[in-house]
């Protein structure tokens, strides 16, 4: 281990004094400096039957942090990505709701392939694959009216830059020279909302034989979001070949994205599945990722992505 000079991780298990002995503290510390990463204890009840911090991280999440050391690229290392996913919930009433068949998987994948990248990501979504790495920053939302709140804030935060150490010359902090930030708008938002939700539940005596619900067109997060300074990539699933590539070029142009994610749902490729297959279009190309399980569609959008 002396003998390598890659960075190496270490995942500690210790009682609570020991982890937090000064001494054991200063020599972590040094470890960083000789370019070991320490992997964070979590609390919970220890081998002495007490309950504090120092028992060892979860197989899970070494894995996920060994995988990250390995894979992180410089492009996308510490840049801020957003990912928004899953099918918006519209409620009717207290206990009804109208939704669609996104399973946000394809979003959680990217999310996952992103950390794995390096990047620093936000994923804000209906529905969560389990398992995702724990420095994935979540913010979890039901309707399209909460997931253009939290979007509209996340955009704001990821263009600001990060502040500097204080100046040696000036003594005055400096902003550095930030990664341009990535959106990726893999949630399925509905068109339509109610336009009276109700409160309660609505019983069947009050509706009669027949229920008519008022709809509204809803908000185009895509549209109205402000992709000024961010490159963004969208995402489009289609049921009828034939006008699918045209329809996706038509929100390329009129919703001034810089790559759409072309999903064509059929037999073979249904909603929720654990495979995909991407056409990722481009205002010069169009190129055809291969089926294959959703984390690596995901390294090959972002592969694609970088070049934007």
């Amino acid at each position: 281990a002396l003998a390598f000079s890659g960075l190496k991780l270490l995942a500690p298990s210790a009682n609570t004094n020991m982890i937090q002995n000064p001494m054991i503290q200063a020599s972590m510390k040094m470890l960083a400096i000789a370019n070991y990463e320490i992997v964070a204890t979590q609390t919970k009840e220890l081998a002495c039957q007490v309950v504090g911090d120092g028992a060892m991280a979860e197989p899970l999440d070494i894995f996920w942090h060994t995988a990250r050391t390995l894979l992180k690229n410089d492009f996308w290392s510490d840049r801020r990505v957003i990912v928004t996913g899953g099918g918006t919930i519209e409620r009717l009433d207290d206990v009804r709701y109208i939704s669609n068949f996104s399973s946000g998987k394809m979003a959680s994948a990217l999310a996952a392939a992103l950390f794995l990248r390096g990047a620093d990501v936000n994923l804000i979504a209906t529905r969560f694959e389990g398992d995702l790495p724990q420095e994935i920053h979540t913010i979890d939302v039901e309707s399209s009216e909460e997931m253009h709140e939290y979007l509209t804030d996340s955009i704001r935060i990821a263009k600001k830059g990060k502040l500097s150490k204080p100046s040696l010359i000036h003594d005055e902090p400096i902003a550095l020279i930030q990664k341009e930030p990535y959106l990726f708008m893999a949630a399925a938002v509905s068109d339509y909302v109610p336009l009276h939700p109700q409160s309660g539940k609505l019983k069947k005596e009050m509706l009669g034989d027949t229920w008519t619900i008022p709809m509204k067109q809803n908000i185009d997060l895509l549209a109205t979001s402000n992709k000024e300074g961010i490159k963004t990539v969208a995402f489009k699933a289609e049921t009828d070949r034939s006008v699918a590539t045209q329809n996706a070029r038509n929100l390329l142009e009129r919703k001034g994205v810089n790559a759409v994610c072309l999903n064509v749902i059929d037999a073979s490729n249904p909603f929720g599945g654990d495979t995909n297959v991407i056409n990722f279009i481009t205002s010069v190309e169009s190129i055809t990722l291969p089926k294959n399980d959703k984390l690596t569609v995901a390294l090959h959008i972002l592969e694609q992505a970088e070049s934007l």
